[in-house]
């Protein structure tokens, strides 16, 4: 990657997280406002339908990870078969659903949801999870539509009109 793109990149990184979570701060209600970012950050590639579908993968498996941790955290009590049910229960309606890169998404979920204690009810946890990292991906999507519309116009040169940098797509 040139350093123009690797430096555009790193800015743009920059830019999203901050925004993201300064953002994410203002909700009182949002008690892991650091997630919002992380995820803005997992599902921010340079090319605009990596990031797309990786938005669409974190977001459905935050969905479905949120909601089998609820029902997880609730029949928790520190019993290891009822977490790895719920993480099987997680891998396998993604993989059904032809949702596999969700799964691993979905699976932590399950774990932050269940395994984490949290000062509110289970349910309020996965509705935060699930807002929080809702949020980051909207942000990550929304930086990424908008650079695609206003960076074509200050961009110069024989690259103006390829704006897509390779990419080996999400992880």
């Amino acid at each position: 990657m040139p350093w123009g793109d690797a430096l555009f990149q790193g800015v743009s990184a920059a830019v999203v997280a901050v925004f993201c979570y300064s953002t994410a701060r203002l909700v009182p209600r949002l008690p892991e406002a650091y997630w919002a970012p992380i995820a803005a950050l997992v599902v921010l590639y340079p090319d605009r339908q990596a990031t797309k579908k990786a938005a669409v993968q974190r977001f459905v498996g935050t969905m479905l990870g949120s909601a089998i941790g609820w029902g997880g955290a609730v029949w928790w009590q520190h019993r290891m078969l009822v977490y790895g049910l719920a993480i099987l229960l997680a891998v396998a309606v993604c993989c059904v659903l032809r949702l596999e890169a969700a799964s691993r998404l979905c699976a932590v979920s399950v774990t932050v949801v269940t395994v984490i204690p949290h000062p509110e009810p289970a349910l309020w946890a996965a509705l935060h999870r699930f807002a929080e990292v809702s949020y980051g991906v909207a942000c990550a999507m929304g930086y990424t539509l908008l650079a695609d519309r206003i960076l074509p116009r200050y961009r110069r040169g024989p690259r103006s009109e390829n704006m897509v940098i390779a990419s080996d797509g999400p992880s």
